[in-house]
């Protein structure tokens, strides 16, 4: 698919992902618009789509990717002055995109705050001093100096181990590297530490206190927030299960919409507090678990964009009637304005309650490990049909989109068998 020279607008997203798509496909739900996508190299996740023109830039480095992201604006701003809206999937792809605004704001309109602003947010050592100023619940943390060798004798193991800097953890390289590591005693930690320290990663690395629970003991809030700094829309999810294979491991695999208790309807108003206390512009999400020694719902972590698995979102919003929430609406309407969105949105903040299944697992498999009162909802949507996967878009035509589609979900059987998730 390439973007028809008729077309008003173009989106050019950073990245190859579920998230990538899925923003590819709420731009032409919502408009027949074809996105671009800018992966360090194909896939079938974007391949033989009726949303997505696929542009590779070959590999991820920052440099590498400003160039290529110039010469694509030239190419399709074209003689005209048609905007071109830019997007990032990854928390990478974010500070890229804002560190190096004043290079592609010639050709491209950056619907993100600035860099400063970006990681006051999301470097975990900031936000969790955000949550203890506005008294919001988190695990007990220590902040780890690369290099420095130091920690103390009293942490409470065992540990999870993450980086405060998502984006600086991809250039990374060392043995047994994982997104987020689990670290049972002291010996690990040192040893750990020490791989860290050779890799060259100068980041801080956040050392928390492993809140116990399954995977049903994970939420979620994605937010929009106007350009006066105000939530406006909000969507909560609980999650059911949970990817675990090293590369995705803490990817939701499968998401429930809706609003079920009071613990959701406080976990909305303290992420509207965080996002308004900032200032925050555009979307957000958090991550969070249920902490079954307290009943505490504690935050991890504020996403400076759209999450992986936002479509949830917007799942739920069509089914409540609500096109103007459609992320892709949000971004015309407040960046580029009436004449290419005119929706308006309601007063005060809208929360989501409509109750869908987000999941990119076959049924059989999905069943087999749903536990719990979250697990109970999703059975329940299950068997009345109210569930989505982003990837399966009825417009999509070409048969070998569909093949890959079957063969994506027909892979989660083997992944499931070798990295079962935790209960």
């Amino acid at each position: 698919m390439r973007v028809p020279d008729s077309q008003t607008f173009v989106p050019v997203i950073l990245g190859g992902d579920i998230g990538t798509y899925s923003l590819a496909r709420e731009f032409h739900e919502a408009y027949g618009a074809a996105s671009v996508a800018v992966p360090a190299g194909t896939n079938g996740v974007l391949e033989h789509s009726v949303a997505v023109d696929v542009r590779p830039a070959g590999s991820m480095a920052e440099d590498v990717v400003v160039e290529h992201l110039r010469r694509l604006g030239a190419e399709l701003k074209g003689d005209g002055n048609r905007p071109l809206l830019l997007f990032g999937s990854l928390d990478l792809h974010i500070t890229t995109i804002t560190r190096n605004r004043a290079s592609l704001e010639e050709y491209f309109v950056i619907p993100y705050v600035p860099l400063e602003l970006v990681e006051l947010a999301a470097l975990k050592e900031n936000f969790y001093e955000l949550c203890a100023e506005l008294g919001i619940a988190h695990p007990r943390t220590h902040v780890y100096d690369a290099g420095s060798g130091a920690v103390p004798d009293d942490l409470p193991y065992p540990l999870i181990g993450k980086p405060s800097d998502s984006s600086a953890w991809v250039a990374a390289k060392f043995a047994g590297k994982q997104k987020v590591h689990t670290i049972q005693t002291p010996e690990e930690l040192h040893d750990l530490l020490g791989r860290i320290d050779a890799s060259g990663y100068g980041g801080r690395f956040i050392l928390q206190e492993l809140i116990p629970g399954g995977d049903s003991n994970m939420k979620l809030a994605t937010f929009y927030c106007d350009p006066d700094g105000r939530a406006r829309y909000a969507a909560y999810g609980e999650v059911a299960v949970e990817e675990h294979a090293p590369i995705v491991l803490g990817n939701s695999a499968a998401i429930v919409s809706g609003m079920p208790d009071a613990a959701a309807e406080t976990f909305v108003q303290q992420g509207r507090r965080i996002l308004e206390r900032l200032g925050w512009r555009g979307f957000a999400m958090f991550d969070a678990k249920l902490d079954p020694r307290d009943g505490v719902v504690k935050f991890f972590e504020l996403n400076p964009r759209l999450g992986r698995n936002h479509y949830y979102l917007t799942a739920a919003a069509a089914a409540g009637g609500r096109d103007w929430a459609n992320p892709a609406r949000a971004y015309v309407r407040d960046f580029l304005g009436p004449r290419f969105e005119a929706t308006q949105l309601p007063s005060g903040l809208t929360v989501s309650r409509e109750e869908i299944l987000y999941s990119v697992l076959p049924a059989p498999l999905l069943r087999q490990h749903l536990v719990g009162p979250v697990g109970e909802r999703a059975a329940a949507l299950l068997k009345s049909g109210d569930t989505v996967n982003p990837l399966v878009y009825r417009a999509e035509r070409h048969p070998r989109r569909w093949f890959y589609v079957a063969a994506a979900l027909a892979n989660q059987f083997r992944k499931f068998k070798q990295y079962p998730p935790r209960r």
